[in-house]
């Protein structure tokens, strides 16, 4: 895994082997904790089977890359419950991806970052999400979010990397201001090294939404609400089932740091990190190390992810819970989760959060196919049956 944490590369990324992949990552939870959202956009997205039977068939050709798999998930719950669900991969005619700057469409939906101040080498920005996403069924979703917040620090993970180096791991170069050089920063996101990339943008973000739920043309939610948001941009250059057995992720807003986290089972061994950070996003508060999984709990489809998780520093632990699931399926779960904080010189603080666990060996299973294509929709092709009740279709949420 590389660790970075610069607004500076969120423009697409050059990606030269079958089956990589890169995502942009957005969620929020509104200020009364009542809804949430989830809006993922892809270049070259690791669920579709379409790009998955491509790799496996033809992996010199032209459809074994990313770039003619672009799609959006978007997922919006209320109280964990879903109330508009879509996973859509279109046609790459229909999509733009910037090589330069955060600037993409996917169909009807699209990003821009706009930076809106700067003083000295602290900057403010935001992230303007446009949906506009109709489905078979007849539910549509238009509206927009904006996520604004303070760049992050690009010297944000130096401790991180200084422990990397002292494993013996390869040194990064560094600027005269101790952050990633330009040519660092191109090493190591030209799609040319395996992996995965992982670029924190905003571990904690001001969201502002305003979206209409609609069914078969009639709104049935006028939603406006703030809240608290965050963004993250990921890049693997090779199937993800490469990379790592499965993952654990997530992140809880406290009222004084953000918790971050991501537990990964390499084939290679493991990679456990977590850290707490401050809300203006320059400071790494503290580094936790995971010391416990408990509860593990059996979903429909005998994925099996441990429910709590504990992370620990000296005297200060945390407890990550995972409450409600909200999505689950043969590979995947999300969940609505609950962190207890404590330490023997400050009160015990509870805050909610987004979680989330995959197994990625399992999307390659063509047993799971069929369930997948009930959900998964090529917007090029005739949807599945399913997709077309609104009914049938809300069941499979």
């Amino acid at each position: 895994m590389q660790l970075i944490s610069d607004i500076n590369t969120d423009a697409r990324h050059p990606k030269s082997r079958p089956g990589s992949y890169e995502w942009w990552y957005f969620d929020g939870i509104s200020e009364d904790g009542d809804y949430q959202v989830v809006i993922i956009f892809y270049d070259g997205c690791p669920f579709s089977t379409r790009y998955m039977k491509n790799v496996e068939k033809n992996p010199d050709g032209e459809w074994s890359m990313p770039g003619g798999h672009p799609a959006i998930s978007i997922s919006l719950y209320h109280k964990g419950e879903t109330i508009f669900y879509s996973m859509s991969q279109y046609p790459p005619d229909r999509c733009s991806f910037d090589d330069k700057k955060a600037a993409l469409t996917v169909g009807g939906n699209s990003i821009r970052y706009t930076e809106r101040e700067r003083h000295g080498s602290d900057g403010f920005g935001s992230y303007d999400i446009r949906i506009n996403e109709r489905l078979p069924s007849g539910d549509e979703l238009k509206g927009i979010i904006t996520f604004s917040g303070m760049d992050p620090n690009e010297s944000l993970f130096s401790e991180e990397k200084r422990t990397a180096e002292s494993e013996g791991r390869k040194k990064t170069k560094k600027d005269s201001t101790g952050s990633p050089s330009a040519e660092t920063r191109s090493k190591k996101s030209d799609g040319d090294e395996s992996g995965h990339l992982w670029n924190l943008i905003y571990p904690r973000a001001n969201m502002h939404c305003r979206i209409n739920l609609i069914s078969n043309g009639l709104i049935t939610r006028d939603l406006i609400f703030e809240g608290t948001g965050y963004h993250d941009h990921n890049v693997g250059n090779e199937p993800m089932k490469e990379s790592f057995r499965d993952w654990y992720w997530g992140r809880v807003h406290f009222p004084q740091a953000t918790l971050v986290y991501y537990v990964m089972n390499k084939k290679s061994g493991k990679d456990h990190r977590a850290w707490l950070i401050s809300p203006d996003n320059r400071r790494l508060l503290y580094s936790l190390e995971l010391t416990r999984q408990r509860k593990k709990k059996t979903n429909g489809f005998f994925l099996r992810p441990a429910r709590h998780l504990t992370f620990e520093d000296n005297e200060l632990s945390i407890e990550v819970r995972h409450r409600t699931l909200s999505d689950s399926g043969p590979f995947y779960c999300r969940y609505m989760s609950t962190a207890i904080l404590t330490h023997p010189t400050l009160e015990t603080q509870s805050a909610s959060g987004i979680a989330e666990y995959i197994r990625p060996e399992r999307i390659h299973r063509r047993i799971y196919w069929p369930l997948v294509h009930m959900r998964f929709r090529y917007v090029d092709q005739k949807p599945h049956w399913v997709q077309k009740s609104p009914r049938l279709f809300r069941w499979t949420w």
